[in-house]
């Protein structure tokens, strides 16, 4: 068991992009750094891999902020994944807390989160609940790119947990277009490294609904686990 939980999710990392955009276009914020404006921000994500014959495997997460000031807000990130090797054949996880923004200008953010964390299928003598401490950092390049970087702990009873690190790069190539690359690395501790790259596109209406459409991989040495992403971001609401 403890080596299939290294096969952990990376969709909802990938949902903590940059609420730069809200200054780069008229499209719906990003999450990551930044945090979101007014009114918030809702990304919803499915994948679908095939990590045995006929055995396909549906990870649904949400990337859920709201603001309440000009430096802080709220987020949640819940997430499932079904047709998993576990008894009830499903697990999930979330993360409910609280992201400040510690320092920002016109091109750079510094951002500190912190939350309650829940697992469903913990490793053998490990609790289900938990904390989750998380850096992030992020810069724009002008009106065209962007970089976000974010280091996460995770501490849980027994001296369980692990360590993440998720890498973003944007880049637009068009008014209504979001080109994302991205690496996941999930560190659990007395497991197995995972690293994991996506590739996206992201194509914005002029409501402001984003339609993302990507591929994944892991590329660590293990299974490679090809993945279709699909995700609906939602605009900011009033």
């Amino acid at each position: 068991m403890a080596g299939a939980e290294t096969q952990t999710r990376s969709s909802t990392a990938g949902l903590r992009f940059l609420s730069l955009i809200a200054a780069l276009t008229p499209t719906p914020a990003l999450a990551g750094a930044w945090i979101a404006p007014e009114g918030g921000q809702e990304i919803w994500t499915n994948s679908f891999s095939e990590r045995d014959e006929n055995n396909v495997v549906i990870e649904t997460d949400l990337y859920w902020e709201r603001p309440f000031g000009e430096r802080t807000s709220f987020v949640a990130t819940p997430w499932v994944e079904t047709n998993y090797i576990t008894p009830d054949g499903w697990r999930a996880e979330a993360v409910v807390g609280l992201k400040h923004a510690i320092f920002r200008d016109d091109e750079n953010v510094m951002a500190m989160q912190a939350g309650a964390l829940w697992v469903s299928h913990p490793d053998p003598g490990c609790g289900e609940g938990g904390v989750e401490a998380r850096w992030l950092g992020g810069r724009s390049f002008g009106r065209s790119s962007f970089v976000n970087v974010e280091a996460a702990t995770r501490a849980m009873e027994n001296g369980c947990g692990g360590e993440r690190l998720d890498l973003t790069a944007g880049y637009r190539p068009g008014d209504n277009w979001l080109a994302l690359g991205q690496v996941f690395v999930d560190a659990r501790r007395d497991t197995e490294e995972a690293v994991k790259i996506q590739l996206s596109l992201v194509r914005f209406t002029e409501r402001g609904y984003g339609l993302q459409l990507g591929l994944r991989a892991r590329v660590d040495g293990g299974p490679q686990e090809p993945a279709l992403v699909v995700g609906l971001w939602a605009r900011p609401r009033d």
